[in-house]
Formats: C-alpha cells, sequence, structure tokens
C-alpha cells in the first residue's frame, strides 16, 4: 500500500483540529537546479544561541548496576568514616568529587540531598511530580516574577511547562475555538499563527511600525485603536471581536522591535476597553542590548561594567504588561531556552490562578509535568551559583547579564562588519537594530533597483534569497513570516538574520561580507 493510499483511507480518522494543524514553515524549501548553494553555509537564519552560550561544560551520570545498590553505601562509609550519619548514604562517592564541587566548578545532582529546599535531589527529579513543576524550581519563577515583573495585582500564579511552544499551545488550546478572533503582529514567529489557527480560530494581522525610533517602533497603535472601535464597519466585520492580542513585546520575532513603556500602557488600556486579554510571549526580554555607538561600534557598556544588576533590573529590562495588569487579564510565558539552554525544553506561564488553573488541568491530560531531569539541571546550577549571592534570583540575573554582554558584542561585530560592505556604502540596504533579543533586519532598500518594479519584487526577494545560498549565508525573508503576505506587502521587504549562532567573532564578518555581496549581485544581475 503507497502513501497515497493510506491518506485516502486513514485521513477521515483525523480530528478537525489535527486536520487544521498545518504547519506554517518560514524556511526556504527546496532550490531550484540553478541555483548552486555554498558548500559551507553561515546560518544567520536560526534562532538559536550558540552552544558556548550554555552554561554547562559536561555533565556526569553516575550510575549503579543493581537496583538499591545506593543503601550499601552507609555500611561501607560507616567503616571508612567513622561517626558518619547515616542519613548520608551517599557521603563516598560525594568525597571524589568534593574538591571540585566546593570550588563551583561542578554542580553535582545526587540522589539525596542534605538541604531540599533549594537544591532538587535525584530521587525527586527522577520521579513523577506535580503537574505545576518541582518546588525548587517554581519558587524560583515566582520569586523571579516578583522581583522583576511583579503583577499589580495579588491573585497570580506560576507553572512549569516544556517551553514556550508547549505554554502557547495549552494557552491556545484553552482559550480559543472556531467563534474566536485572535490578533497577531503582521510578522512572527510561525508555528503560532499555526497554533492558533489550528483550533479554529481565526487570526487577524496588526500593522507594526518597522522603525529605529524607541517610541514608535512596534505595534502601531493608532491602526489597532481604528480596528477595534471600527470592527463592525471594518475588513474583518464578518468574523466575531477578537478576544485575544498576541505579542512578542520586546526584541520581537522576527523584527527585533520592542514596545516602549508608553505603547504598552496605551496597548493594556485599550484591551481593557475591549475586553482583551494579552498574550506575552517574552523569550528574548532578558537578552537587552546595550545602545549601539556608531562612533565606537565595538563599545559595550556590559563589558565596561556600567550596568550594575540593580541597573540592569531598573533601568535596563523592559518591564512586562503584567506589572501594569489590574485585572488579570495578561498572560505572560517566559523560557529558559535563550538564556540557559533550549534543549532542556523548560519555560513557565505567569497568569490569574483561574486561567492557570484550567492550564494546568490540560497539561494534566496531556504532558502532566516537565522533564524532572531539565529542572534538576537549572535548579541545581543556580542554587549553586547562588553560594556566593544573597539569593538565587541575585545568581541567576549575574548570569543574565552576562549572556546579554556576549549578544551586545555579536550584534557590535555583526553591524561594524555589515555597515563596512560596500552595499551599504551604496545604499542598497539599511539595518533595524534591536534593542533586545538576537534578530535585526536587513531592509532591501529596493528603490535603488533600476529593474525591480511593485509586480516583480517578490521575485526579486526571491531571486535575492538564492543569490545569498550560493554566496554562502542563509537568511529568512520577511514575507515568510507575514500573517498576511498580501496585506504586509509593502512593510516585508527585510531580510530577518541572527547575530546569535555564529561560532565566533571572524564568521560574524565573514557572514555579513557574504550578504553584502550577495545584495550587490542581485543589484547588478537581476
Amino acid at each position: 500500500m503507497d502513501y497515497k493510499s493510506l491518506e485516502t483511507h486513514f485521513a477521515p480518522f483525523l480530528s478537525h483540529r489535527m486536520a487544521r494543524r498545518k504547519l506554517r514553515s518560514f524556511w526556504a524549501g527546496s532550490l531550484p537546479e540553478h541555483v548552486k548553494p555554498h558548500p559551507d553555509p553561515i546560518e544567520l537564519a536560526p534562532g538559536m544561541p550558540n552552544e558556548g552560550l550554555f552554561p554547562l561544560e559536561s555533565m556526569h551520570l553516575n550510575v549503579v548496576r543493581d537496583p538499591f545498590q545506593h543503601l550499601g553505601y552507609t555500611k561501607k562509609s560507616k567503616k571508612l568514616h567513622a561517626g558518619v550519619p547515616e542519613t548520608d548514604p551517599d557521603f563516598c562517592e560525594r568525597e571524589f568529587v568534593k574538591d571540585k564541587v566546593d570550588s563551583g566548578s561542578v554542580v553535582d545532582v545526587w540522589r539525596y540531598e542534605p538541604d531540599c529546599q533549594s537544591a532538587l535531589p535525584l530521587a525527586a527529579a527522577l520521579q513523577y511530580t506535580s503537574t505545576e513543576g518541582h518546588p525548587q524550581l517554581l519558587g524560583f519563577c515566582r520569586d523571579l516574577v516578583a522581583r522583576l515583573n511583579p503583577p499589580a495585582y495579588d491573585e497570580w500564579g506560576v507553572i512549569m511547562n516544556n517551553g514556550s511552544g508547549d505554554g502557547l499551545f495549552k494557552v491556545f488550546e484553552t482559550l480559543c475555538d472556531e467563534n474566536t478572533t485572535a490578533l497577531f503582529e503582521e510578522f512572527t514567529f510561525t508555528p503560532t499563527i499555526s497554533n492558533a489557527e489550528a483550533t479554529g480560530a481565526s487570526v487577524v494581522p496588526i500593522k507594526v511600525n518597522l522603525t529605529n525610533d524607541p517610541e514608535t517602533q512596534g505595534i502601531d497603535v493608532e491602526y489597532l485603536r481604528n480596528l477595534l472601535e471600527n470592527w463592525q464597519s471594518g475588513p474583518y466585520a464578518h468574523l466575531n471581536k477578537p478576544k485575544l492580542l498576541y505579542t512578542i513585546a520586546t526584541g520581537q520575532n522576527p523584527t527585533g522591535r520592542t514596545l516602549s513603556q508608553n505603547k504598552r500602557r496605551e496597548i493594556y488600556a485599550l484591551a481593557e476597553r475591549h475586553d482583551l486579554l494579552i498574550i506575552e510571549d517574552d523569550p528574548y526580554g532578558y537578552l537587552k542590548l546595550a545602545p549601539y555607538r556608531s562612533e565606537d561600534p565595538l563599545y559595550n557598556a556590559y563589558k565596561q561594567g556600567e550596568y550594575s544588576a540593580q541597573d540592569y533590573c531598573d533601568k535596563v529590562l523592559a518591564k512586562s504588561f503584567v506589572t501594569i495588569d489590574h485585572s488579570g487579564r495578561v498572560v505572560r510565558l517566559e523560557t529558559f531556552s535563550k538564556m540557559f539552554a533550549p534543549g532542556l525544553r523548560l519555560g513557565f506561564i505567569v497568569a490569574n490562578k483561574f486561567l492557570l488553573r484550567n492550564f494546568l488541568e490540560l497539561s494534566e491530560v496531556t504532558t502532566r509535568a516537565p522533564s524532572g531531569v531539565s529542572q534538576a539541571v537549572v535548579a541545581n546550577v543556580i542554587n549553586a551559583w547562588a553560594k556566593n549571592y544573597a539569593t538565587p534570583q541575585d545568581a541567576w540575573i549575574n548570569w543574565l547579564m552576562k549572556v546579554a554582554g556576549e549578544y551586545t558584542h555579536r550584534r557590535n561585530v555583526l553591524f561594524q562588519a555589515l555597515y563596512d560592505t560596500d552595499a551599504y556604502r551604496k545604499g542598497l540596504f539599511t539595518v533595524l537594530g534591536p534593542s533586545a533579543g538576537m534578530f535585526a533586519c536587513v531592509v532591501i532598500n529596493f528603490e535603488k533597483f533600476d529593474k525591480v518594479t511593485t509586480e516583480t519584487r517578490t521575485k526579486a526577494s526571491t531571486e535575492l534569497n538564492y543569490k545569498l545560498r550560493e554566496e554562502g549565508v542563509r537568511v529568512v525573508l520577511g514575507s515568510d513570516m507575514a500573517v498576511n503576505p498580501e496585506l504586509s506587502f509593502e512593510r516585508s521587504s527585510f531580510l530577518r538574520i541572527t547575530f546569535a549562532h555564529a561560532k565566533d567573532d571572524e564568521e560574524l564578518i565573514e557572514a555579513a561580507k557574504r550578504l553584502g555581496k550577495g545584495i550587490e549581485r542581485l543589484y547588478d544581475e537581476f
């Protein structure tokens, strides 16, 4: 039986939700035969941190050969070390690594831990646990929110999830159905659109301002206001009035834009007036970049020690929508993916306790608790760092600043190299610099291209992508991340690039050269 026969027979068995679950991919498909890709491409496309940014050097697994073998350690320990308490059955094994553990260069996770209030032992991490998460990490996350982004009401809480993708699935699955209209920024991470559409919801794009001006960039508030106030006479009058607004408010993917605090207050006021929920996805918020100085491109305020931890918390970080949320209408999603390691698949949701209970009940019948091993890795590393700080949150904030400093450096190196290309000097592109996150926009100035008309611009973008593949650099076309490509056509002439994944400065510099050369080739050959 071939695949087509299988499809014909078994497609009727699929649920409506599964039939609607079609991934909106922003990755380029197969290349035509005339395009000869570079044998050693540099990745400016994937939103992946370089592995050098992970805070783990290695993991050592101390295994047993037989069940309950660990119970024999107590007798052995008492023979070797007089006075060893029976409550410390792993004493001998811990002695082997004691010096490294004491120095902080090794974080061991043992079956039992003397202080289970903060450390998460293997006996608990490898066991079934509460779906909301292990208390050691759950308490840390709640205290972190209370420290950096305290909600403006009391009845809120936190639950763990398997990363933001899982969290968003649960949010949309809980809140959306065929009668739901959801507002999205016109360019966004397309799998999230797929998540919402799979519920039957209708996704409506909201215009964004692609500018470097910190006060006006991001969601066009006037556009949003006019759309909501004139819904019944507007282009979407056939749909129900929106129920929720999804936004990546800081370091937006793909545009890198960040909403100002004034805009956040205006948007929240509109949400209050029109009874909208705000779904605030914040994977990049802690990656707040220091300002780029054109007169001193490699200057890095983090590396120069300009920011204290208190400055970072109070003055550098953008404040979440939850800090102005008095009515519990904001659902905030955080993740450890960009700041610790994406492969852990670990994040958490902040919301009012009623919504949180419903997200939790969905988890109870689907994924249940996130990986206990992942929770143990994060909780115990932070707990080990905390020995040198007043609180675990202080230790984590110190790490966040270090990572933000590295991203600032990478942004600086890439931007300096882009501005040094002939294509930039000829005015063939401009750059939208992010204030947070890992993405920037290279905006192609098609008005400089005599042969490119409105009718041929889509073809020119496709050709540019091919030429960049031949030159050896991979990017994402802005048009491929549009909710509605036709509506966003005039604003989609950009390439999403990332400075997160390259292995070093030299690779970023080489990527900029290849990018510039590909744009010049389009200018000369199209």
